[in-house]
């Protein structure tokens, strides 16, 4: 048995046919002559502009589908949507307490730093930080790795030197971040220097080592 189902996150109300033969694009005049072999079926629509947030919470669906349908209302749009994120907590530490949580949080708060223009790294790093404690270090290291390889990717599939460039600033950019999570004000201008002119390749051993390291010294050994 095949439901079809289309879940829509628009700002307006999704207004297309609900019936798959009517967006197709068929001339009028050929139409009647190829309406019986058209497929046809009704699509049930999930939309989320409908749709309130206390709703979402209350479905009958697992926890990361719940986080995923609320970052698809609210991430790309809402100015205010770190303080609806920390409503939703409960559901978050629900995330990482599953089988591959983590991983799947990571992803999550991937899809966020790259659609949200009202989300800063640091404050979202912040809240996590706050209410998950340690566990929310391997997620967001996770999401910065991910959001970097897709920066080299970019960099490899546009052959743009802009594509490198933003993958350099934002590796540079986490791994800061990091290191002031981990040493506080040991981070000073001297290694906010060096972090400025090291290669990437170099970067990326840094970054993989940030939660390993006990001192910035051994961070830095190699």
């Amino acid at each position: 048995m095949i439901i079809p189902v289309v879940m829509y996150h628009g700002q307006a109300p999704w207004s297309d046919p609900r019936l798959f033969g009517d967006v197709l694009a068929v001339p009028p005049a050929v139409r009647p002559a190829v309406e019986p072999y058209l497929v046809q079926f009704r699509y049930l629509l999930n939309d989320l502009s409908e749709i309130s947030d206390e709703e979402l919470r209350a479905r009958a669906m697992t926890a990361v589908a719940k986080l995923v349908s609320l970052c698809f209302k609210h991430a790309r749009t809402s100015p205010d949507f770190l303080a609806i994120l920390s409503r939703w907590m409960d559901v978050v530490r629900e995330v990482a307490r599953a089988p591959n949580g983590l991983a799947a949080l990571a992803q999550v708060l991937c899809y966020i730093l790259q659609v949200s223009e009202h989300v800063e790294r640091t404050e979202l790093h912040a809240l996590l930080a706050r209410e998950l404690g340690p566990q929310a270090e391997e997620a967001i290291v996770t999401a910065g790795q991910l959001l970097i390889e897709e920066g080299r990717q970019l960099g490899r599939e546009e052959g743009r030197q802009l594509g490198r460039e933003e993958s350099r600033h934002t590796l540079q950019e986490l791994l800061l971040q990091q290191l002031e999570h981990r040493f506080g004000n040991q981070v000073d201008s001297a290694i906010e220097r060096r972090v400025a002119e090291a290669p990437t390749e170099q970067l990326e051993a840094w970054f993989r080592r940030v939660l390993s390291a006990s001192t910035l010294g051994e961070l830095f050994a190699h």
